[in-house]
């Protein structure tokens, strides 16, 4: 199911959309290790016609089922668009897709949210990733063979 708005009823007054469409429909071809669309993206619009271009003014809201980047803990991340606003043209290179009198807005909408994901999403901000599971071997014979010296004392000098 896509978002598809009337030209024809555009002509006379501005239109309110309000409703979801899934996630799964809004970006088909999304792949990402770390995130999944797998909750309905929420939509309160408004739609007005300006000439040869569609000014679309609302809120998108949605939640993405991720992995925390640095520890790969599960999560769910809300994601907002508060101020969501484009003007989309009818005509043109970057024309919105229409068929008959209808105007299809999934690409607007499609792209303002995949702009609103995180580049590595993480489960907190002091998310201090994977826990290390003990010290390499290396490092612990390295450590016992360094003498003590005269300089080591001053190495555990605080001041």
């Amino acid at each position: 199911m896509s978002l598809k708005v009337n030209l024809r009823l555009l002509e006379k007054e501005s239109i309110e959309l309000d409703g979801d469409i899934l996630g799964s429909e809004l970006a088909p071809d999304f792949l990402d290790e770390l995130m999944r669309l797998s909750h309905p993206v929420e939509y309160e619009l408004t739609v007005e016609r300006q000439s040869d271009s569609l000014l679309v003014t609302g809120s998108l809201r949605s939640h993405v089922d991720c992995e925390c980047s640095r520890c790969l803990k599960s999560f769910v991340l809300p994601v907002r668009v508060d101020e969501f606003s484009t003007l989309a043209p009818l005509e043109g290179e970057e024309a919105l897709p229409v068929d008959g009198d209808f105007a299809d807005l999934t690409p607007v909408v499609r792209e303002d949210i995949l702009l609103a994901l995180p580049t590595n999403p993480l489960c907190g901000p002091d998310c201090r990733g994977l826990k290390p599971k003990g010290q390499p071997r290396e490092l612990q014979v390295r450590e016992q063979a360094e003498p003590n010296t005269a300089w080591s004392a001053l190495d555990n000098l605080k001041l």
